[in-house]
């Protein structure tokens, strides 16, 4: 900034810069990504702050080798309402670290199998009080529906879409019964089994 209001001269932003920050919050650690060409050393970095577009805009430069060092730092995200699942699980594979959600995310969306994927990830902490909403069409396993049923106390909301229920009389039943109960929505008794 000082270079750019002149009140400093000579940098000529291909500079090489090394962080000493422990917490640096993703879009800050961006911008200063976008002043210069050099790489930006953020080795000391064991915290990553901020939205998951803004850190994963940071692992991506991290990737392109306009930024290393990062790759094993815990990562608290701050977005609230709803967030697509892939979001997480992406951003968590980028990082050996603790990815922990903000406790203000209202749902959850994706395929059955994606959102299934947040709950799996061992290095991800999120609430499991999230709605879903599951994008999934035709043939789905009655299991995959109660198994993503079991992972959050939040209404789960299958697709109008599904023709197909798939598996056992009592895996089959289990779906329809969360469905009377209404801990599923969106099955409306018209699917083959």
């Amino acid at each position: 900034d000082a270079n750019d209001d002149g009140t400093v001269i000579g940098l000529d932003d291909t500079e090489a810069v090394t962080l000493s920050d422990t917490t640096a919050a993703a879009s800050s650690l961006n911008t200063l990504n976008a002043e210069t060409t050099g790489i930006i050393n953020a080795a000391t970095v064991t915290t990553l702050t901020g939205s998951l577009s803004d850190v994963q805009t940071a692992y991506t430069a991290n990737t392109n080798n306009t930024i290393s060092g990062l790759g094993n730092e815990a990562v608290t995200a701050s977005d609230t309402g709803s967030v697509v699942a892939t979001d997480i699980t992406t951003l968590a594979g980028d990082t050996s670290g603790a990815v922990t959600i903000n406790a203000g995310v209202t749902t959850l969306t994706g395929t059955i199998a994606q959102v299934q994927a947040v709950y799996d990830a061992t290095n991800v902490t999120i609430d499991a009080d999230e709605a879903v909403t599951a994008s999934d069409t035709g043939t789905v396993a009655a299991s995959d529906i109660t198994d993503l049923d079991s992972e959050t106390t939040g209404v789960v909301t299958v697709a109008a879409g599904i023709t197909t229920l798939t598996g056992t009389i009592s895996q089959v039943q289990a779906a329809f019964d969360a469905n009377d109960d209404g801990t599923v929505i969106g099955l409306d008794d018209t699917e083959a089994v």
